[in-house]
């Protein structure tokens, strides 16, 4: 009884955190919460999820959320699993039997941390979860999206492990006086020449089978036709951005 107490106790605390819900939880990386209570969190989630605990899919998927995030706001904190950890953690995951309202979200997370490991035997299955992710995404989100553009959460950088997600953030704090100049670089597409931009993201090489932020970019480009771009990852799917 004192064990189910203290799993009440600690579902309580991460209710009212707003981190009992992966949308919950990104949503921290923009909100300034304080790195001790992203860390509280952590400690909740590892408590949880213990196997001892009976943690439930979404309780395994919303610790994952939390690693990645925490690792945004304080990459040195104890709490936080080793990458490798965490990418194996998320591998016994996606072969459990997943409810419906959590498919969005595990193979969200599932595409951000696998892209791209190519050495990972996982990463083969990275194309099927894509298409999983957006199935879901036009179920689950068709009443709210109404045709508006996805929002890119995360990029990817130049760095390994954690490092290789640059938060949408990051982005902005390239750019001084960001908050009044920011909305209009990104509509027109020049925030992908801001040198600082460029230097924190991976640029990536392909041919013409993507989907463009800005469909002007592919024109005189035939299918088939090798490109680069960087790459956003949205709800909806990977997204390539600034074609060449």
């Amino acid at each position: 009884m004192h064990l189910m107490l203290q799993i009440h106790q600690a579902r309580q605390f991460l209710e009212m955190q707003k981190a009992d819900t992966y949308s919950g939880i990104l949503n921290h990386l923009s909100n300034d919460i304080s790195p001790e209570i992203m860390e509280k969190i952590a400690r909740q989630y590892q408590f949880v999820c213990d196997p001892h605990h009976n943690p439930t899919v979404k309780d395994r998927i919303n610790f994952i959320y939390v690693n990645v995030v925490l690792s945004h706001i304080k990459l040195q904190s104890r709490y936080i699993l080793p990458h490798q950890k965490l990418v194996y953690l998320l591998c016994q995951v996606v072969h459990q039997q997943t409810p419906l309202n959590d498919i969005l979200p595990l193979y969200f997370i599932a595409v951000v941390l696998l892209w791209p490991q190519q050495h990972h035997p996982e990463c083969k299955n990275v194309g099927r979860y894509i298409s999983q992710m957006r199935n879901s995404y036009h179920t689950v989100m068709k009443e709210v999206y109404n045709g508006k553009r996805p929002i890119v959460h995360f990029f990817l950088g130049k760095k390994q492990g954690y490092g290789q997600l640059v938060h949408f953030r990051e982005i902005k704090r390239c750019i001084v006086g960001w908050d009044e100049q920011f909305a209009s670089l990104w509509e027109n597409g020049k925030i992908w020449k801001e040198n600082k931009v460029d230097k924190l993201l991976c640029r990536v090489t392909g041919q013409v089978e993507v989907i463009p932020v800005f469909p002007s970019e592919l024109r005189g480009h035939a299918q088939g036709s090798k490109v680069s771009f960087f790459i956003g990852f949205t709800m909806r799917g990977p997204l390539a951005l600034d074609i060449n």
